[in-house]
């Protein structure tokens, strides 16, 4: 390989895809200054001939050296340094499992990266790896559903509001309401259920809400800074937020001290995966155990002890077992008016 040739692969190796650039001072100072800028500029005017590159000269005027280069949006990616089968494979894993966290901005860069993956692993015929794929599978805890459709142009703007700490005004479609305008502070993304939430605070009163992305008519970032409620924590709202009414309908973030009854498979199954680092079993007799643990009382415990119904008995607290009863009792009415 000529020493020219050599360069050329350098300087495209250094340019980024746009909206960044790289101007030609930097990638003389990349190079060592080992380079004459003069001929760098050379080279560079060279390549956008056979590459999809291209420079701000239109925005920055006619400085030559001032100006920068980038990959043009819809470049391929260049084989200039081909994806090995662990990199392709990495690329298509987090574009099948990750892809609704990743900012838009960041899935923009990296959609040509899937692109070569996809192309890279067709090259690779007797690897092991190819099967790799075939042979794992994320389960979800629900009924398998399909997300929901989310605007482009809305997560864009939530990702990028939520990554520069911009605030965001958003016009809002609840369930069963009129639409709403909303001026938020971003906090946090959460993927549930294949549904994707902005958790975020509401600028004229502050309180905390999550808003399904896929509800969002509008969504603009603002030039104004997001306010943090002080020792806010997504993983502790996440917790909290999910806490069932007591009676009273009055929320409690204390965690409880659930009991109860489990047949043979779901004793075998919670002794595998425990509920809580106390969690206690008591064999009752050869068929049954009486489970004891702590955990927090969520909308997602009722329905994960309702799913295994006559499986399970809850004795405590009495008003979880209460509601347990009057969702069972509900039920069988149902079916008992429907059924023959």
């Amino acid at each position: 390989m000529s020493n020219k040739t050599f360069l050329h692969f350098e300087i495209l190796k250094m340019l980024p895809r746009y909206p960044k650039t790289i101007t030609v001072a930097t990638i003389y100072d990349r190079l060592d200054q080992t380079v004459p800028k003069r001929n760098i500029q050379r080279y560079l005017n060279e390549l956008s001939g056979s590459f999809s590159i291209n420079n701000n000269s239109e925005d920055k005027g006619k400085g030559g050296q001032s100006y920068g280069w980038f990959w043009t949006p819809d470049a391929p990616v260049t084989n200039i340094s081909w994806l090995a089968i662990n990199q392709a494979l990495s690329f298509s894993l987090i574009k099948k499992y990750l892809t609704p966290l990743i900012p838009s901005v960041t899935l923009q860069e990296l959609n040509p990266f899937f692109e070569q993956a996809a192309t890279a692993l067709e090259g690779f015929n007797e690897n092991p790896l190819l099967k790799w794929p075939k042979k794992i599978a994320v389960l979800e805890a629900a009924q398998p559903l399909i997300p929901p459709t989310i605007d482009t142009d809305i997560h864009k703007s939530v990702t990028e509001a939520l990554m520069e700490d911009l605030q965001l005004d958003i016009t809002y479609q609840p369930v069963g309401k009129k639409q709403q305008d909303y001026h938020l502070n971003p906090l946090g993304l959460i993927l549930r259920d294949q549904v994707s939430y902005l958790v975020a605070s509401k600028t004229d009163k502050g309180d905390l809400r999550k808003f399904a992305l896929h509800r969002m008519l509008e969504a603009k970032k603002i030039n104004t800074q997001a306010v943090h409620p002080k020792d806010f924590d997504l993983q502790k709202y996440i917790v909290e937020n999910q806490i069932v009414s007591n009676l009273s309908s009055k929320r409690s973030f204390e965690p409880i001290e659930l009991k109860f009854i489990a047949d043979k498979w779901v004793t075998t199954h919670i002794r595998e995966s425990r509920l809580s680092e106390d969690q206690l079993i008591e064999p009752i007799d050869d068929e049954n155990s009486k489970i004891i643990a702590t955990v927090q009382e969520t909308e997602q415990l009722f329905w994960w002890l309702l799913g295994f119904g006559a499986r399970v008995e809850v004795l405590e607290p009495i008003e979880l077992r209460e509601k347990m009863a009057n969702s069972v009792k509900v039920l069988a009415e149902k079916y008992a008016i429907h059924g023959t």
